[in-house]
């Protein structure tokens, strides 16, 4: 008798497309938090530990997100035509364009020249003389010397 009304089938399916999005998700941040990583040290910045903290509050943060939308999926799942978790893969689709658009912005600033600074810098400070240090800004303002 239970069986006619909860298909054994269909609960597997919900089950496993949810916990396929809420890994596709993990997934995703753990991509933005290597990249991440890897332009801050491309762009000579310091790595601080809270910028890894505020992963894991984002992690949960998106979780909620999930579980939410698997908790309406599981009003739908009573229902013959609703056949996958529709709401759950919505917002994890949403939540991993949210992290690809933070990966393109750290591809932007891995790519502008303003990871150079530091270099330009450095060199500045480095020059014996104060003329020498004049001659570079200069150089980098494009005025003839």
């Amino acid at each position: 008798m239970m069986e006619s009304i909860i298909s054994i089938e269909k609960f597997k399916l919900f089950l496993g497309v949810f916990l396929a999005v809420c890994l596709f998700v993990i997934v995703a941040i753990m991509l933005d938090l290597w990249d991440g990583v890897h332009t801050a040290r491309k762009t000579h910045e310091r790595v601080h530990s809270h910028k890894l903290r505020a992963t894991i509050a984002k992690m949960s943060e998106y979780f909620r997100f999930v579980v939410i939308g698997f908790l309406v999926d599981c009003l739908g799942y009573f229902f013959s035509f609703y056949l996958m978790p529709f709401v759950a893969i919505l917002f994890g689709v949403g939540l991993i364009v949210v992290e690809a658009k933070s990966m393109f912005e750290h591809a932007r600033r891995r790519q502008s020249h303003s990871s150079e600074l530091p270099d330009i810098i450095k060199s500045i400070m480095d020059c014996a003389h104060e003329k020498d240090a004049r001659k570079i800004i200069a150089q980098l303002k494009g005025e003839r010397i």
